[in-house]
């Protein structure tokens, strides 16, 4: 697979970046691995103003992760991300529930802000552990984030000024802003028809949305944003935390499962329906929906980054959530076949470099 001009310059620029931080991570005592996961394959299609390094400390060998940035934006999302996570431990419930990498190191280093934590190794990946054991983790955690619900005054003055917090109306305005998003990039009229209906379901549920809304949520809850060590499960990306429905993290992770573990996916769905009632299993469908709308508003934005083998995946991709959205909107299962189809067609498609990146965290 051919490299686009976009990747090119992308790369261009974070190899020197790289080259300019690891100069200046010396003096704290660290240096870069030269294998950089997180600079590779299709991680330029999702680049943003900071750079997420593996390096290790200079002594000690200690392994860690580095995230740094020189620029505003960047910069911003860092100590976002940082405040979050401080609040998070100050939290009485999450003390114990919520565990976090140890942080080494958060401060500014001629004109780049810095923040430096421990790696956390994992003997094997999520979706390698057996069914029951990745059922239990999931349910474990998905509980811990709902043990908070900002419901009082009192809770709301804690969180809100780091935390955005989400009811049913904002979430349907994300949705019309990725639905505008995604027909600006693909002008296909079946895409357009099956955006409709699930605006009209989410608009026709707004009080179910709004029900089990103002719970702490990770937003993005997949096997790249946490590891398992010791039957714990350690939270890595804290700038995906918010307060929203209380199935938002659920959806995201069982859209996720419907390609890298369909028997999990089904598991979690089955137990919500089975031992939370119907309304609860509506949430999670509803927030489903949504979630599956930002892949869409994502990868149709991506189209014009792409060529060649990338940008026929990327069509792929768009096909494959149109139907699984379909499915969830109908409320039946994704047919394997057109799962198998899509995954044969991923792996002839993928890059080498995204094959071994992917390693980290899912089966290839």
């Amino acid at each position: 697979m051919k490299s686009t001009k976009t990747e090119i310059s992308w790369q261009a620029k974070k190899i020197h970046e790289l080259e300019e931080i690891s100069k200046k991570l010396q003096f704290l005592g660290y240096s870069t691995d030269e294998h950089q996961p997180h600079m590779s394959g299709e991680r330029y299609l999702m680049t943003k103003d900071k750079l997420v390094i593996a390096g290790k400390h200079s002594k000690t060998n200690e392994r860690v992760i580095i995230k740094v940035s020189k620029h505003l934006e960047g910069k911003k999302e860092i100590e976002m991300e940082k405040r979050s996570r401080d609040l998070l431990k100050t939290i009485a419930f999450t003390k114990k529930e919520i565990i976090f990498p140890a942080e080494l190191y958060f401060g500014e280093q001629d004109g780049s802000l810095v923040w430096i934590t421990s790696y956390v190794p994992q003997e094997k990946i999520f979706v390698a552990h057996t069914l029951e054991e990745q059922f239990f983790l999931a349910l474990r955690a998905f509980e811990a984030q709902e043990a908070f619900h900002a419901t009082t005054f009192e809770h709301l003055k804690t969180i809100k000024n780091t935390f955005p917090v989400f009811n049913a109306e904002e979430n349907i305005k994300k949705f019309e802003y990725f639905k505008k998003k995604i027909l600006a990039n693909n002008h296909e009229k079946c895409l357009s028809a099956t955006l409709s209906t699930a605006e009209e379901f989410l608009r026709s549920n707004k009080q179910t949305i709004d029900r089990y809304s103002r719970y702490l949520v990770h937003q993005d809850f997949v096997p790249h944003n946490f590891r398992i060590k010791n039957n714990e499960v350690y939270m890595l990306d804290c700038s995906a935390v918010y307060f929203s429905n209380k199935y938002e993290g659920w959806a995201r992770f069982l859209n996720y499962m419907l390609i890298h573990n369909p028997e999990l996916e089904k598991l979690l769905a089955k137990y919500i329906l089975e031992n939370r009632g119907d309304e609860e299993y509506l949430s999670l469908r509803l927030m489903r929906v949504l979630k599956i709308s930002e892949l869409l508003e994502y990868y149709t934005r991506s189209l014009e980054k792409t060529t060649g083998d990338l940008r026929t995946l990327t069509e792929a991709r768009i096909k494959f959530w149109q139907q699984a959205l379909e499915m969830i909107l109908a409320d039946k299962p994704l047919p394997d076949t057109i799962r198998d189809e899509y995954i044969s067609k991923r792996d002839a498609l993928r890059s080498p470099d995204e094959k071994e990146r992917q390693k980290e965290f899912a089966a290839v």
